[in-house]
Formats: structure tokens, sequence, C-alpha cells
């Protein structure tokens, strides 16, 4: 498995830093940390990782060294789905072809701004099975969104989502749940039939909430939102590795499956980005029997969830307590990556 985060750079103040390049250019393991989309945007991406603990250091390490290189141009790595403060040059591009493009042909979806996921990657090196499990991941997607919100607040204000980043990426034309696909071959010609039809550039900007990766062999999970601290984000790799162990074993019984018709999926991923949607018993009752061991630390991990709330729950608690400012940007900073002292 695998984990790809994305983060901004925020000032003091909470406006957005278009600082990546010269943070990228700064961190040390830059092969990792690259920019993204938007100039105040990083994303990080760990080593293929057999187990959480190794998955838990390379993921500490990466946001450390961001973190550090940030620092260095004035700035804080934040982990939020969307920039909750006012100000700073939200339209500022990465300067890359790719990107100037992209911002060519859908400017309503630029015009959101930065927005910032967590993408997991789980190794599943047969195609068609991996594309027999995406079919099955289908009506999971909006309980793996519920314990992953993260973004309730947009320029200064409380959204009333928990998920703000996920209305906002509904102006990606591909950013929708997956088809019901019956082999490798008509999934490749969805992807290309987007492509042919310019609703994307190419494969690779084919935003499914979860697709056949266009570059690794692995089914790559891209629904939640960016987490706002290293233990959810773990939480978030175990279960979606043992949903995509348990849905293989679903396809390799060849179980017989129904379909969620994606008005209900569409239904229930509004639900659950509105923080509204509780399924975690049927979650672990799918998952319990491919956690192996794993399964003491998800279901701590879980438990912490029921006490602490969501990285959104959490977000409006330091809201209550700080206000649209500073303390508030430097405590999401913390929360980000504990380790490194607050400027």
């Amino acid at each position: 498995m695998g984990v790809e985060e994305e983060f901004l750079l925020l000032g003091p103040d909470g406006a957005v830093v278009p600082a990546a390049r010269s943070v990228v250019r700064d961190a040390r393991g830059a092969d990792q940390i690259k920019p993204e989309y938007m100039a105040y945007q990083l994303e990080t991406s760990t080593r293929v990782c057999e187990d959480l603990d190794e998955l838990r250091r390379d993921l500490i390490r990466l946001r450390r060294v961001a973190a550090e290189a940030a620092g260095q141009a004035g700035a804080y790595l934040v982990a939020t789905g969307s920039a909750p403060l006012a100000g700073g040059p939200r339209d500022a591009l990465t300067d890359e072809e790719r990107y100037r493009e992209l911002a060519r042909r859908f400017p309503d979806a630029t015009a959101e701004g930065g927005t910032c996921g967590c993408h997991v990657h789980i190794g599943v090196p047969d195609r068609e099975l991996a594309a027999a499990v995406l079919t099955r991941l289908r009506p999971w997607l909006p309980v793996l969104l519920a314990f992953t919100v993260n973004s309730p607040f947009v320029a200064a204000h409380d959204t009333g989502w928990a998920s703000s980043r996920y209305p906002a990426q509904l102006r990606w034309p591909t950013f929708r749940p997956p088809g019901v696909w019956a082999s490798a071959e008509r999934y490749d010609r969805a992807v290309q039939d987007h492509v042919d039809s310019g609703t994307a550039m190419d494969p690779a900007g084919v935003y499914f909430l979860a697709r056949l990766s266009p570059r690794y062999p692995t089914i790559e999970v891209r629904v939640a939102d960016t987490c706002l601290d290293v233990a959810d984000s773990v939480l978030f790799a175990a279960v979606v590795r043992a949903l995509v162990a348990g849905l293989q074993d679903d396809v390799q019984r060849q179980e017989k499956i129904v379909p969620t018709p994606d008005g209900r999926i569409g239904a229930d991923l509004e639900t659950a980005a509105r923080g509204r949607l509780r399924q975690e018993s049927r979650l672990l009752a799918k998952i319990d029997p491919y956690l192996g061991a794993d399964l003491a630390a998800v279901h701590a991990g879980f438990a912490r969830l029921r006490r602490e709330g969501t990285g959104a729950d959490r977000q409006r608690r330091l809201w209550a307590r700080h206000g649209a400012g500073a303390d508030f940007v430097r405590e999401l900073a913390q929360a980000t990556t504990p380790a490194v002292t607050a400027r």
C-alpha cells in the first residue's frame, strides 16, 4: 500500500502562500514531495509499505520534512481539505503546461481554488480482478468519506459541510463514483470516452472517487479529504486495504452483486460530506475478517474517532476556542505535524 497526501501552505494569518516550488526545492527527499495544482499546495507520496508501522513512519517523516521546508518559506504546512480563511492568491496556479491547460478547460473547477485529498493505493496486480473490485467498492465510498471529512471552513465561515471539498470537487466532470464495468477493457473504454469527449484531459485526469491507477498496478481510493493528523491517515489506509481484500475475496468466491444505483450512492456521499452518515458498524463487520494484525489498531482508531470526532469536528472545536485567526491556523499546523515547533 501507499498513501498520497495533499497539503496547503498557509501564512500565520491563514492566507494561502504560493511557495510550493521553493518548499520542494528546500525539502530533503524531494522525490517524494512535489507541487500540486495550485502554487500553494504540496503532495507527498510514501514508499510502498507492507505494514502500518512502516506507513506511519513514512507519513510522519514526510510531514516533518515538508513542514520544516515550509517554515523556511514563512508558511505553515496544514492538512485541511479547503483553505479555511480568506486571503492570498487563491487562483495562483503552479507554473506547468499541464496545469495551465486544465485551468483553460475547466475554469469553473479551478475557480474553487486548491482542495486537498488523501489517496490510498492498494496493490492488485490482476487488472481484471481490480476492475471487479472497483465495482464492488461503489457502495462503500460514502462510509469511507464519512470518517475522513476535514474541511468545514472556507473563507472564514462555516460552510455547514463537514467536507466542503466534496461539493467543490463536483465541478470536475469526472469527480464521481466509478461505474459498473464488467471488465478492465470496459473500464479502459469508459476512461477513453471521457478523454475523447473532453471531460478529462487524459487518463490521469479522470478523477473517479476510486479508480485503477494510470501509473501503478493498484486500486486508488480518492474519496477522502486530506487527514488532519497521521493517525487518521493510517486508519484510512488500513480500512481501505482490508476492504479491498474482502472485496477481492467476494469476487473470487463469485458472490452475487446487485449494483447500487448511482442516485443512492450520490445521496449517501452528500450525507457523508455533511457529517451525517453513520455506518461504522457495517464497515467493521465487513472488514474485521481481513484486518489480521491490524485489527486492534483499527478498532482503537475508531474508538478514538468516537471520542475526539472527525477532522471536521476537531476543526470546529478549535474554531470555537480561537475564532478565525492566527491561533486557529497555528493549531491546525500543530495537529498536522506536532513535532515541528510552531513559529
